[in-house]
């Protein structure tokens, strides 16, 4: 059983890993990733099929965004809730909160095509906070259930 647990860690730390990078290129590319090719046609496709229907008309460019950032982080925050288990939640979601500064300072002062907001770091610090917390839920219940298991022999 050990063993599995290894296996299965390694896969998750490697997927972590894949996840970061396609984050870093995601974010800190010199062009926004929404501004060509299907990328951009997705979205433009998105908003079409939103301003066509008048329950959905809500969401426009800058919503579609943001819900874009919050999901974007949501892996990180339950990467390291998973990952670094023995740190505590809020160091986790420190973590996160730092890398995602991070990013939107080097987007500002080292991006001149990207743009950096406020909003972007509460968009991006929501998503690490969600993740966090789905992590934390599921590592407290699988340890609530490996002790009860183990206290019925």
């Amino acid at each position: 059983m050990k063993r599995t647990g290894k296996v299965i860690r390694g896969i998750g730390i490697t997927l972590f890993a894949l996840y970061l990078g396609t984050l870093a290129w995601a974010s800190l590319n010199p062009d926004p990733i929404d501004g060509q090719g299907p990328i951009k046609r997705f979205v433009a496709w998105v908003l079409s099929n939103t301003q066509q229907n008048k329950s959905l008309r809500w969401l426009d460019y800058n919503t579609l965004e943001g819900l874009a950032n919050v999901a974007l982080y949501v892996p990180m925050g339950l990467g390291l809730a998973l990952i670094l288990r023995k740190l505590k939640w809020w160091a986790d979601l420190s973590i996160g909160i730092a890398t995602t500064i991070a990013v939107e300072l080097t987007q500002k002062y080292l991006l001149p095509h990207r743009f950096s907001t406020v909003q972007d770091v509460v968009n991006n610090s929501l998503g690490v906070a969600i993740g966090v917390a789905i992590g934390f839920i599921y590592v407290r219940s699988t340890a609530a259930l490996r002790s009860r298991r183990n206290a019925q022999g």
